[in-house]
């Protein structure tokens, strides 16, 4: 019998740097449920990020960070102001986990920051109604006020 020898090598671990801009908690979509969601906003290697960070009351989620670049560029490929829209339009930006919450969870923290609000149709539709300039700009103001 022939045995193979196994050649390993050395790997390198990046170091990923993650500053806090702001911490806050968000209601959940549906006013029934129990509970509120919590989500930081945060500078991953200098780009700007969301996740949702924790469930007072369960349920699965994904905690990973979201460049707000891709939320942006995914609502402006087919949202435009005062069309309404379902959660699922923003599931693309997700690349872990595949639980139906996460998109849900984002757009409850987006609606808390402003960007975005709910339909007249429904509390599951929204309408884009932020800026996300401006938005930057306040969250550019928060990171160098904790600098």
């Amino acid at each position: 019998m022939t045995r193979s020898k196994t050649q390993t090598e050395p790997t390198t671990v990046e170091k990923i740097v993650v500053t806090i801009v702001k911490s806050a908690t968000a209601p959940k979509l549906n006013r029934h449920a129990d509970g509120e969601l919590s989500y930081d906003i945060a500078l991953v290697d200098e780009l700007l990020c969301i996740r949702v960070s924790a469930n007072s009351s369960g349920g699965f989620f994904s905690n990973e960070f979201i460049l707000l670049n891709d939320i942006e560029t995914c609502l402006a490929a087919t949202v435009t102001a005062k069309v309404d829209f379902k959660s699922a339009m923003i599931k693309s930006v997700f690349t872990q986990g595949n639980s139906s919450n996460n998109a849900g969870f984002l757009c409850a923290c987006l609606r808390a920051e402003g960007l975005l609000s709910a339909s007249d149709k429904s509390i599951f539709l929204h309408q884009f109604v932020g800026d996300f300039a401006k938005w930057r700009k306040s969250l550019a103001k928060l990171n160098k006020s904790k600098q």
